[in-house]
């Protein structure tokens, strides 16, 4: 179901010229990116200028004890750039793997489409943002 937002090329982790994907697929794809990429990076005006927020780059400037406390604020900010998100919950607890410490980052994201509310679980560390939870 491709429910108002189109078709696009996926591109979530990297370019798949020969998958196109539509509705929470694309919104998640679009997500995912838009908390991944370094502001001020894409080329463009003032809309692309301020598009963005590396997670990744923030966990590892600020820690993890002091990202997991702002992020959710951050987060849910930076999303609702997006006109295609119509509301949009944040929490973020601190946990230790043995890979190190990261940030579970949980978004409840209400979609301003006839898609219903959907939730996506992320894993945020110094090196990287992954998707662990609420896969489409």
């Amino acid at each position: 179901m491709t429910a108002g937002f189109g078709r696009d090329l996926s591109c979530r982790t990297r370019l798949l010229t020969t998958r196109l994907v539509g509705g929470r697929v694309l919104l998640t794809d679009s997500i995912m990116r838009r908390l991944s990429t370094p502001r001020g990076t894409l080329y463009g005006g003032d809309e692309e200028s301020a598009y963005g927020i590396d997670l990744a780059a923030y966990v590892g400037a600020v820690g993890p004890a002091v990202a997991a406390a702002a992020m959710p604020g951050v987060v849910e900010s930076e999303l609702m750039k997006d006109p295609r998100i119509a509301a949009v919950v944040a929490t973020a607890t601190r946990s230790t793997t043995t890979d190190g410490v990261r940030v579970e980052l949980r978004l409840r994201i209400t979609p301003a489409s006839e898609l219903e509310t959907f939730d996506l679980t992320l894993a945020v560390s110094a090196v990287s943002v992954d998707l662990i939870g609420g896969m489409p």
